[in-house]
């Protein structure tokens, strides 16, 4: 994925196959709206939106891994580093706090124990505390 630096145009969100870049996303509880650099306005359907950006946040739209390794749904993740192959997101359950997972080559790889986070997100150089 292409980065954009030290430029206004630093939010995009991504549905289907296309990507739309603007200088500012709000995402509410049914649509998400991105500002284009000439002020229009452009409206996705969240159930139509992939991934995105807000400044320097970016979310993905990935599975959810329950303990027993069975897919719960779908749901947007926080992109928090990369190392080597491996992706960490984090997902905020409602339920059980801050979940990390992590991906190899884009694909599912592990769940972190939250008993270990500490350890096991020491690799990807992220302090938790």
């Amino acid at each position: 994925m292409k980065l954009i630096a030290g430029n206004e145009e630093d939010c995009f969100v991504k549905s289907g196959d296309k990507v739309y870049v603007g200088k500012d996303l709000k995402v509410g509880l049914v649509n998400t709206k991105l500002t284009l650099m000439d002020g229009t306005i452009t409206k996705f359907p969240n159930k139509d939106v992939t991934a995105y950006r807000h400044h320097d946040k970016m979310y993905m739209l990935l599975p959810v891994i329950c303990e027993y390794n069975d897919t719960i749904c779908q749901a947007m993740m926080q992109y928090i580093t990369s190392k080597a192959e491996y992706s960490v997101f984090k997902y905020c359950c409602p339920q059980n706090g801050d979940l990390f997972f992590v991906y190899k080559n884009e694909k599912f790889y592990r769940r972190i124990n939250s008993s270990m986070a500490k350890d096991e997100l020491a690799y990807f150089d992220i302090k938790v505390r």
